[in-house]
């Protein structure tokens, strides 16, 4: 077993846990995420990667007010990987596991594709090997090491054509739509293609909680030039990253069942004749 903080663990375990209950009764538990949009972002939900050990750096660049821009990059090496189906929790250890991610925001804390002319990527990967598991009427094999997921991470309304600000719940939550693009969960079908949900970030540092404002435009917190000088490393923040399994799979299992229950009448029907 894994020396991980076992708290920390256990809080970051909660948090999918409280989102997929609070999506179910239409509440929101004391620490889960938000059962409905926050700033336009997804909750999270099942299946999805904990990583519970990750170090943030935020670092400025640029000259000049048009040219300054922030990245926030992280990284982390103590992921899971959870699924549930129906009331069966099962919570598969990742092996060799590195997740990395990447996010670009102007002065006022929008997220950014482009500054000055040049391209700007806004990225998440998550990498290791996974044991064989289940997952509704999903299954697969052990994975050996390699690609597991990857993603865009999108601002909150990413069609209209301008920088918006992302989704931030509360003083200790950052939350990303994302849009698939690769790696094994794509490929057994987990994702249902390019379908996005969602990346949350969390933390109980001082200096999290103060990106968490800054980010967050209902807060009025100033700005992320008001926040850190050139770079700043922000220790213990965790992430939740969701993989929602997609809605073709529970339409194909309510088919098979509707099936199922029309052959049986049949059978009775002919049975009784």
């Amino acid at each position: 077993m894994k020396a991980i903080n076992y708290t920390r663990l256990a809080f970051a375990l909660m948090l999918p846990l409280a989102a997929h209950s609070a999506n179910a009764d239409s509440s929101t538990g004391i620490f889960g995420m938000p059962s409905s949009n926050v700033g336009g972002i997804v909750a999270s939900s099942f299946p999805n990667f904990v990583d519970t050990n990750e170090v943030v750096t935020v670092q400025k660049f640029g000259t000049g007010a048009e040219n300054t821009y922030w990245k926030i990059s992280g990284t982390g090496n103590s992921a899971i990987f959870d699924s549930l189906n129906g009331k069966t929790f099962h919570s598969y250890n990742l092996n060799n596991e590195i997740v990395k991610y990447e996010a670009n925001f102007d002065v006022n804390g929008r997220l950014i594709t482009s500054i000055g002319g040049a391209s700007l990527s806004n990225t998440l990967t998550i990498s290791g090997s996974l044991p064989a598991g289940n997952f509704g009427n999903t299954s697969w094999d052990s994975q050996p090491n390699g690609l597991l997921l990857s993603a865009n991470l999108t601002d909150t309304n990413p069609g209209n054509g301008r920088a918006d600000r992302i989704g931030t719940y509360g003083p200790f939550a950052i939350g990303f739509n994302t849009e698939f693009t690769g790696g094994w969960a794509n490929q057994v079908g987990l994702t249902g293609g390019s379908t996005g949900e969602s990346l949350w970030l969390a933390g109980f540092s001082t200096e999290f909680s103060n990106l968490v404002k800054a980010l967050d435009g209902r807060a009025g917190n100033g700005t992320l030039a008001s926040l850190f000088g050139s770079t700043k490393v922000i220790q213990g923040v965790f992430s939740v990253a969701s993989v929602p399994l997609p809605s073709a799979v529970w339409l194909f299992g309510a088919g098979l069942m509707s099936f199922l229950a029309g052959q049986r009448k049949k059978s009775t029907a002919a049975l009784a004749g």
